[in-house]
């Protein structure tokens, strides 16, 4: 688990301008853990998904552990005059996005499950159990823009990539990517929307954490997400590469999905 991050930097100057080793810090050191058994989404949780969860809830505001589960203006979701929640123009599919960790944990929850540790997320994302190696990204060690969704000649932000081209401006339906695949066969874990973990964040928890399920510090004031999204370069989706985030941001360009211990 972890990286070298001279050896993220590296990458990153690959890709874009003003990159600091300060950015790759929290993904050090790389080192060895064992998990125990979990399962965890193919992909990750959908538009049509999450409707059904808020229409049994039956709000939005306040409503998954007393705080917003989603920020609508951030969202595909829509609220009829009725109050109910739907989602139209054929991206039922999609990933839904602009979700709290708030919303993305009570959905988890609702399901009998729980957002994955970062621990989870990241063997999920690029360990190969057969072979019993790990690689930088869910396919290989090496950037492949055509297995995923990330900042390409579509993209409206000055980081686009204008020699790539995926097939869409924002997020594209779940599973759009096979040959990015991880080897235990997870779909979008690099690309299309960031994915909040369970764990708090904290920058230097790699170099003190335990060497058996770590689940992340106590307590914190932000939480993880991980995995890049349509609006990074392709840098960003290297499954060691970890940020901050306050649960309570939303935003078009984070998403989740649902984990399980055996």
């Amino acid at each position: 688990m972890g990286s070298d991050g001279r050896d993220l930097l590296e990458e990153c100057r690959l890709y874009r301008r003003g990159c600091q080793q300060s950015w790759f810090a929290a993904s050090e050191p790389a080192r060895t853990i064992l998990l125990h058994p979990f399962y965890i989404d193919a992909y990750e949780v959908t538009n049509q998904a999450y409707v059904e969860f808020l229409n049994e809830l039956g709000e939005h505001e306040g409503a998954c552990f007393k705080e917003n589960c989603l920020t609508l203006e951030d969202s595909r979701v829509e609220l009829t005059a009725d109050g109910r929640y739907i989602v139209s123009g054929g991206i039922a599919n999609y990933p839904v996005r602009g979700v709290s960790w708030y919303g993305a944990a009570a959905f988890c929850e609702w399901r009998g499950a729980s957002l994955p540790t970062e621990a989870q997320w990241e063997m999920a994302a690029s360990w190969d159990p057969e072979s019993q190696t790990k690689t930088n990204y869910p396919w290989g060690d090496t950037f492949d823009p055509t297995a995923l969704n990330f900042c390409d000649e579509q993209c409206p932000e000055e980081q686009a990539d204008k020699d790539a081209k995926d097939g869409f401006i924002f997020e594209a339906p779940v599973g759009s990517y096979p040959a990015g695949r991880s080897p235990i066969g997870a779909y979008d874990m690099a690309g299309n929307l960031w994915e909040w973990v369970n764990d708090w964040f904290a920058p230097d928890y790699y170099q003190q954490s335990p060497t058996v399920n770590p689940r992340g510090p106590a307590t914190g004031e932000a939480r993880v997400v991980r995995g890049g999204s349509w609006f990074d370069t392709g840098n960003f989706t290297a499954a060691a590469i970890r940020f901050p985030a306050p649960p309570a941001e939303t935003g078009s360009s984070i998403g989740f999905r649902c984990a399980l211990d055996h």
